[in-house]
């Protein structure tokens, strides 16, 4: 039993038949089991296999899932009016670029019929006019009886005189 070229002989610790024998209770001592197989019905039998779901389960449940929904679509409509409102300022950028374009032309364009040689073709052809220095200077002069007179003013209370020197020191 025991090997000699081992370090421990565990034969050593292991029982003897008789204390094998011993410790083994006879059959005819040992009491019967029971017998534990249940019978049902196969009613029974489905009605145990169904999950039972609690009522405050499901509620918080249905809660849940309604707040998840809403905040879901709470964050897509949100999406949907940002990608609006970036086509509706896309578009308006646009409008505002053709605008400007438009402007720039009609800016040029005014530029081009109000510049100086155009308007002294349109004075000379349509209104007749000419130019001053084709034509010699006429000096005009004024008649002798013509003269330009100072009225005294009326002599003022003494109220007015008071008055004026008031405003004359406040100013």
């Amino acid at each position: 039993m025991a090997n000699q070229n081992e370090a421990y002989d565990f034969s050593l610790f292991e029982p003897s038949r008789k204390e094998q024998e011993q410790q083994r209770p006879a059959p005819s001592k040992q009491p019967k089991k029971k017998n534990n197989l249940i019978r049902i019905s196969e009613e029974q039998l489905e009605k145990s296999r169904r999950i039972k779901y609690k009522p405050t389960t499901v509620i918080g449940g249905i809660l849940f899932s309604l707040i998840v929904l809403t905040i879901m679509g709470t964050m897509i409509l949100s999406q949907v009016q940002l990608t609006e409102l970036t086509e509706n300022i896309n578009d308006a950028n646009a409008l505002l670029t053709e605008q400007q374009s438009i402007t720039t032309q009609l800016q040029v364009k005014v530029e081009s019929q109000l510049s100086l040689r155009s308007v002294e073709d349109y004075a000379q052809n349509q209104l007749g006019m000419q130019n001053a220095a084709n034509n010699p200077i006429t000096y005009i002069s004024l008649a002798n009886g013509d003269k330009a007179e100072i009225i005294q003013p009326e002599e003022k209370s003494w109220l007015d005189t008071i008055a004026d020197a008031i405003s004359g020191l406040l100013s």
